[in-house]
């Protein structure tokens, strides 16, 4: 083999080679995995050879054996990601891109970067992107090749830049052409209002870093001063944000237990308990969920549920939830790898599979089976008269009540 061949061949042979080492390390990979791994290096360094020496014309080895390595990270997961040494560097220097962005939380699914949701007032919303809408290509680049990460990175940038989407409607076949202006990103306010059946209505579009002190003020005020006797907290289309501050808001509802847990194959278990807060409220309590509700939002509703402190009604949401670490590789590349998954407290898993909703409902307020799950449809207005998920979750809180005085 080539000297050249074997070079190009390092930043594959150490993405393999890392397990390998790492795992005998601590004790965790026996000799016959071991075997095995060196194995299908052989198989790379075989088929990089005829790659070389058959193929049609002269081969750029270092792009392919890039593509090797984002494949085998997207065989994975989608947020798994392989930087380049001038990637990498920038993603060390700037882990927050931007300022700018243009308002979409995605993640893929069968190789298609999917918009999850949509921040409200964004310049994605301005220009009638959709949650199910599937974005083709980013300027230049295809999305079909790109992690999660990197799509994202590359919707961000400088404010007032523009950056055009081809995206793919559900309806239409063919990519429509969009050109947006990237903004500084405003956190979307809080929807907070008594409604009807005095419902203190709270409804969250991101867990921003100070969401939850801004929840627990709005259902003070709303509790105390208008005298709301029950609690509908909606999620719907809320992706992205912050951990800690998914854990805030759940202990806005209960004192003690467990909100979820992370652990991996070498990420020892992490639980998240319930933070002490000042205020707890204790009325009855139902979560709204839908396909377009991820991440931290997916936290809340899996401990509502695990710990029995309310009912969640929806459909069942996106399922993301892992945990991430930067790790250095060989020439100066780097890897964002998934090292842990989230648990709810009752041991079911989020990522991919998201959180089940204890009372299903669709949009158009038929009770159905998850399997029949497939719709991205919406209520012209949440919380209003016409949403049926929450006329829904409205009369099963009245009927708890009226139970609990029965009793």
């Amino acid at each position: 083999m080539s000297k050249r061949i074997r070079i190009l061949l390092l930043p594959t042979s150490l993405v393999l080679v890392f397990y390998v080492v790492v795992g005998g390390m601590l004790g965790k990979t026996d000799s016959s995995t071991r075997e095995k791994t060196y194995r299908d290096l052989g198989v790379y360094t075989e088929v990089l050879s005829r790659i070389k020496s058959d193929y049609v014309t002269e081969p750029n080895l270092k792009k392919v054996t890039g593509g090797a390595v984002r494949g085998l990270l997207e065989s994975l997961d989608p947020y798994s990601t392989y930087f380049s040494p001038q990637e990498y560097q920038d993603y060390l220097d700037h882990p927050v891109p931007g300022p700018g962005d243009v308002g979409i939380y995605l993640s893929k699914r069968m190789g298609f970067a999917t918009a999850v949701s949509i921040l409200p007032g964004s310049p994605a919303e301005k220009a009638g992107i959709k949650p199910g809408d599937l974005i083709d290509r980013i300027d230049s680049a295809s999305t079909r090749e790109l992690s999660v990460v990197q799509i994202q990175r590359m919707l961000a940038g400088p404010v007032g830049t523009p950056l055009t989407l081809m995206i793919v409607r559900e309806t239409r076949g063919e990519p429509q052409k969009m050109v947006l202006a990237r903004t500084l990103i405003q956190d979307p306010p809080l929807v907070d209002k008594l409604a009807d059946e005095n419902s203190a209505y709270v409804r969250v579009a991101a867990f921003r870093k100070g969401k939850a002190e801004e929840i627990g003020s709005a259902l003070q005020g709303i509790i105390t001063k208008q005298h709301a006797d029950k609690i509908v907290l909606d999620l719907r289309d809320c992706a992205g944000g912050e951990v800690d501050e998914a854990v805030k808001t759940a202990s806005l509802f209960m004192g003690q237990g467990l909100v979820a847990y992370a652990v991996g194959q070498r990420y020892p278990r992490q639980d998240l308990p319930l933070k002490p807060s000042s205020k707890v409220f204790n009325l009855p309590l139902a979560v709204l969920i839908n396909q377009s509700t991820a991440g931290p939002a997916e936290l809340v509703a899996a401990a509502v549920l695990a710990n029995k402190r309310g009912e969640v009604v929806g459909t069942r949401s996106f399922g993301v939830g892992v945990v991430q670490k930067l790790i250095p590789v060989g020439d100066g590349s780097g890897l964002l790898l998934s090292v842990a998954k989230y648990y709810s407290p009752d041991g079911k898993v989020i990522n991919d599979n998201g959180v089940t909703p204890s009372v299903v409902q669709t949009v158009s307020g038929d009770v159905t089976s998850l399997e029949d799950e497939t719709s991205t449809d919406e209520p012209a207005h949440f919380g209003d008269k016409d949403d049926q998920q929450f006329r829904k979750a409205l009369e099963i809180l009245q009927k708890s009540m009226a139970t609990g005085r029965a009793a």
